[in-house]
C-alpha cells in the first residue's frame, strides 16, 4: 500500500480570505471535506456563509470565541468543539482581548460542491 505524507507548514494554504479582522485559510481539501484554519482578531466576527455554508466541526485551538445560532449562544475555550450539522445560520465572534484560532472540518455531501 503506497501512502503519501503531505506536510503543511504554518502559513501555507490552498486559498485564503481575509476580511475585517478574520483570516480564513483553507489548509486542505478533498471531494468530501475541507480543513480550514480561522484566525479572528479581537472585536471581529464571521458567519457560516464565509465557511461555505456546509456542515461543520469547529475545534478551538486558541482564544475564547462565541458561537451564536438563533436558538443558542456558546462561549468556547481551547480544546472545546462544536458541530453544526444543518444549514442554520450562525456567527462566530471574538470579544476577548486576544486572537481566537479555530480549526474547522467542513463536510461536503455527494451532491455538494464548494460554495465558498
Amino acid at each position: 500500500m503506497d501512502s503519501v505524507t503531505n506536510i503543511i507548514r504554518s502559513g501555507e494554504c490552498v486559498r485564503s480570505l481575509q476580511h475585517r479582522g478574520v483570516l480564513i485559510c483553507v489548509i486542505h481539501e478533498r471531494d468530501a471535506l475541507q480543513v480550514v484554519r480561522t484566525d479572528i482578531d479581537p472585536g471581529s466576527a464571521c458567519d457560516n456563509l464565509q465557511f461555505g455554508d456546509l456542515p461543520a466541526y469547529h475545534l478551538v485551538l486558541d482564544g475564547n470565541p462565541v458561537f451564536r445560532a438563533s436558538d443558542r449562544l456558546d462561549r468556547l475555550m481551547p480544546g472545546d468543539s462544536i458541530i453544526f450539522s444543518d444549514e442554520r445560520p450562525y456567527t462566530v465572534s471574538n470579544n476577548a482581548p486576544s486572537r481566537s484560532v479555530i480549526l474547522t472540518v467542513l463536510f461536503r455531501g455527494p451532491n455538494r460542491g464548494a460554495r465558498s
